[in-house]
């Protein structure tokens, strides 16, 4: 008899029947028991996978609602719930969680004191799904911008959110992976009753996203580009180099959190054109035209991340420095403080020994990145590619 058949002790208020069979893409877990925690909502659900809110069996009652709010929740209640994502173990390409646990294990082994990324537990596998625990935040950019004025934030959070992302951003890197799929759904601030983390951004879903690096003979090589890539990410958000066709890598993502950033400080140049063509106006925008859309204080570090080798380190030093980022840190956000003077972990390079193979020869992947032997010119396409 497994733990979520059991008859257990416990009182179940439910607005909705819990029997149900297992069900492959996505599962529906509401009402099961797994591991001590009853699931009692859904908050989210995609293609092949959910993200359900679940808490912990106690003597007191467990209401099962599929519209209860995660908001609701008060701080001295937050420590009873936890997050479950749970995906179809029949995914093309197989079950996107194994890559989402081992993202976050790598990233908290080498940053263990991150405040960007969830923590985790280890993995469970049924017959027809895999699930993992996660820790509880709040609500995502794509949802807050929502409620603001004009779907703008104001230059101080604006400020506040696009030096977290860079961060978050640079930190996944350095775990050697890219994510391939930025955009303001997928940064998601604390809990608003967590003093923890309330106002910290957390970068989240690597369903998507590839490793770069490969370790042959104890020497890290960063992984040679595909010939035919598979269109990856959000066409609203992604690099102009998908539409390219070209393989992902950290520029791209760099590229896919300034378009995250424009959309909510002027808006993009594609944002009132139809879905159908979205395509063919990215793949004609120019540098210049980005520029436009961006404080000028960006314009000299993205026309140099512009001219960056594709497969060299981003530089996410200059982007930081250029904007003058302390004069929006105050008293009023304590979070931002260890932002105020990180112009040296910034700077550092943990792949300084990255290396690669151009024109046949070997080549290691410096501080300074790699630059094209012709530099783009600034009226070109952003795209990198033909």
């Amino acid at each position: 008899m497994t733990e979520e058949h059991e008859n257990h002790k416990f009182e179940v208020t439910q607005t909705e029947s819990i029997i149900q069979q297992d069900t492959p893409a996505p599962p529906n877990l509401i009402g099961r028991l797994l591991k001590k925690y009853v699931v009692i909502s859904k908050i989210d659900e995609g293609s092949f996978g959910a993200i359900f809110l679940a808490k912990k069996l106690t003597k007191e009652k467990i209401v099962i609602d599929k519209n209860f709010s995660c908001t609701d929740i008060s701080e001295d209640e937050l420590g009873k719930y936890q997050v479950i994502k749970a995906e179809s173990n029949f995914t093309e390409g197989g079950c996107g969680l194994k890559m989402e646990v081992e993202i976050l294990k790598k990233i908290h082994q080498i940053f263990p004191d991150t405040e960007q990324f969830v923590k985790i537990n280890e993995p469970s596998r049924r017959n027809l799904y895999s699930y993992v625990f996660m820790t509880l935040l709040g609500k995502s950019l794509k949802d807050l911008v929502k409620d603001l004025p004009d779907r703008q934030f104001s230059i101080g959070t604006w400020s506040r959110i696009g030096i977290q992302g860079l961060f978050a951003v640079k930190q996944l890197h350095e775990a050697g992976y890219i994510h391939r799929d930025l955009k303001p759904a997928n940064f998601v601030l604390g809990h608003k009753n967590d003093s923890k983390r309330c106002r910290f951004i957390h970068l989240i879903d690597f369903g998507l996203s590839r490793g770069f690096i490969t370790i042959i003979n104890g020497v890290r090589w960063h992984r040679k580009p595909r010939k035919v890539v598979d269109f990856r990410g959000t066409e609203f958000y992604c690099s102009q180099s998908m539409h390219f066709d070209l393989e992902q890598q950290r520029i791209d993502d760099i590229w896919g959190l300034i378009f995250t950033l424009m959309e909510m400080y002027k808006g993009l140049p594609w944002s009132f054109v139809n879905q159908s063509e979205v395509e063919a106006k990215k793949k004609t925008t120019k540098l210049i035209d980005i520029l436009n859309f961006l404080p000028t204080e960006l314009a000299k570090s993205l026309t140099n991340l512009n001219n960056i080798e594709r497969r060299g380190r981003p530089n996410y030093e200059e982007i930081y420095d250029r904007y003058d980022w302390e004069k929006v840190v105050n008293s009023k956000a304590p979070s931002m403080e260890k932002f105020e003077c990180m112009h040296e972990e910034f700077k550092k390079d943990r792949l300084s020994d990255l290396n690669i193979i151009k024109n046949g020869e070997y080549q290691q992947i410096s501080n300074r990145s790699v630059k094209n032997n012709t530099p783009l010119d600034t009226n070109v396409s952003v795209c990198f590619g033909p």
